[in-house]
């Protein structure tokens, strides 16, 4: 007995589409399971008393609360001064993003304690010693493996967070510190001022990931709808 004896052709046409609706939203899963979620694996979790705004990528694998709903934000260029000496508003704000997104791995003293770091290899920087560090101790090394991570480590890119974040938080991780860190090189530091005072920033819109899963269903289901029985013929 083969399948089209039990079912008419209207009735197998259905069969294959509800088919490729429910493969296709498997698709859909698999994509955010093998693409979005290992992306996000290392983000550190928001501490409780972290008085900080949320900014683009930072919900880590530790919280599972989803983005909220951002509209696109247009930041101009920034005057270097403000951003590569360390300030009191500077040093605040980089002190919120480290408790956010650092302290969880790296401790709040960044001794490379924190419970989220307990299971990495290799383990999270001790900030406290001068020792082992992959890209340098001086603030344009710090800047440097803020912005591109370091392969082969736990230690993802930050290049989410906004060039003002992250420079405040590279003047946190050298305050953790009590050692020399060595002179900065005038040529990278002129490289970071023209960075900061020639080009702006765009940070895009975005929406909660569940909320982009089910629009995608919806779109893929309407997409692919099967007429109702009774306009096939």
């Amino acid at each position: 007995m083969k399948l089209n004896d039990y079912l008419s052709p209207e009735e197998l046409k259905r069969l294959a589409s509800a088919l490729l609706a429910v493969l296709g939203f498997l698709s859909i899963v698999a994509f955010f399971g093998f693409t979005v979620v290992p992306g996000l694996r290392y983000q550190a979790h928001t501490l409780p008393d972290a008085q900080v705004q949320a900014v683009q990528g930072e919900t880590g694998w530790l919280d599972p609360t989803d983005y909220p709903a951002m509209p696109r934000e247009v930041i101009p260029p920034i005057d270097p001064k403000t951003v590569l000496t360390p300030n009191a508003t500077l040093m605040t704000r980089g002190k919120a993003v480290y408790a956010q997104t650092c302290a969880t791995c790296h401790g709040p003293d960044g001794k490379g304690d924190g419970p989220g770091g307990l299971g990495l290899t290799p383990k999270p920087r001790n900030f406290t010693e001068q020792a082992a560090w992959k890209n340098g101790t001086r603030l344009e090394d710090i800047y440097r493996t803020l912005d591109e991570g370091i392969k082969g480590s736990s230690m993802v890119s930050y290049n989410y967070l906004t060039k003002k974040d992250r420079m405040a938080l590279a003047h946190v991780v050298q305050s953790l510190g009590a050692f020399n860190h060595g002179a900065s090189d005038p040529k990278a530091i002129a490289a970071l001022e023209k960075l900061f005072a020639s080009a702006g920033e765009i940070i895009p819109n975005r929406i909660p990931v569940a909320r982009a899963v089910t629009v995608l269903c919806r779109e893929y289901a309407e997409a692919h709808a099967t007429p109702p029985a009774s306009t096939i013929r």
